[in-house]
């Protein structure tokens, strides 16, 4: 995913009100995984979250007193969001394969789901390059299989679903006829809506949130409402709809591509050991159900 693509997904994750582009930082099972390892480190030395989005770790370590805190992620967006949230914290744009950071700086590293983007083997390796003697590396990391990865594949489906069923478009197309008053145009474009109207409906599940939800009823209030509007502020409004469902599916694809097999885990946990950790490795149980890896590194100083 490009550097573009994780910009359009912060920028439109900062903006969305739907709840359809938060993610499984909230998770309870997650949360708690990541205290019992925050409980056990030094609240002063050097702490770096390689990939860290809006730095969901980092504002853990942060009310846990952690005093030494870095995040590095390669989207600026996500990197604003995460000062807005700990003025405090020492900030780098950059990937997480490349970051341009001196050797053995820190004394604990982590990522959650995170640092498999920017090529799991090439990110940890770089992370192994940081960490200091005695130094941990921790990370959570999407798993080939997993809970994660299945859901991800639904919202994945629910975004191609969107944009091929072309109601944008042809929303866009009946709002012009309307504003420009060609009713005869306004009454085949109206119906012409209506089978991708269908389509969109047809995602929609009974108290759920999510992006069909959400473009219905914003393009139904609009309509209602368009006296009070210019054709330009539905336009913008349509297109950033397109933008910010386009960024999520990219977000998805991505997901889905950075999720580790058995086997790659394997190869990573081999590629520490001969540069001097040991690792243990584990799934991770989300809500009942396996859908991450664990891999935790310790440096032999």
């Amino acid at each position: 995913m490009s550097e573009a693509s994780w910009s359009n997904y912060w920028q439109g994750r900062d903006s969305d009100k739907t709840g359809a582009l938060t993610g499984v930082e909230s998770d309870r099972d997650l949360q708690r995984h990541w205290a019992a390892i925050l409980s056990k480190g030094s609240r002063d030395a050097p702490f770096l979250d390689l990939a860290c989005g809006a730095g969901t770790v980092l504002k853990q370590a942060h009310s846990l007193s952690y005093t030494d805190l870095t995040g590095l992620d390669i989207s600026p967006e996500a990197i604003g969001v995460l000062e807005s949230a700990i003025p405090s914290v020492k900030t780098v744009v950059a990937s997480a394969a490349q970051t341009g950071l001196p050797d053995a700086g820190f004394a604990t590293i982590v990522s959650q789901f995170g640092i498999e983007y920017a090529g799991v083997e090439a990110g940890l390796i770089e992370a192994a390059r940081l960490c200091r003697d005695s130094g941990h590396i921790e990370t959570v990391m999407h798993m080939s299989g997993g809970a994660i990865e299945a859901e991800v594949r639904g919202h994945a489906k629910h975004c191609e679903v969107l944009l091929a069923s072309g109601f944008i478009e042809r929303s866009a197309a009946l709002f012009q006829a309307a504003y420009s008053g060609n009713t005869a145009k306004q009454a085949e474009l109206s119906n012409n809506l209506i089978p991708a109207r269908e389509q969109v409906s047809a995602l929609v599940k009974p108290g759920e949130r999510s992006l069909a939800v959400h473009l219905l009823q914003g393009t139904a209030q609009l309509w209602d409402r368009r006296a009070s509007y210019t054709e330009d502020d539905i336009t913008g409004w349509l297109d950033g709809m397109k933008v910010e469902i386009e960024a999520y599916k990219a977000r998805m694809d991505s997901m889905i591509s950075a999720a580790l097999t058995d086997t790659e885990l394997k190869r990573c946990v081999s590629m520490l050991e001969n540069r001097g950790f040991t690792v243990e490795t584990k799934s991770l149980s989300l809500s009942g159900a396996d859908a991450a890896w664990v891999l935790s590194a310790s440096k032999r100083g």
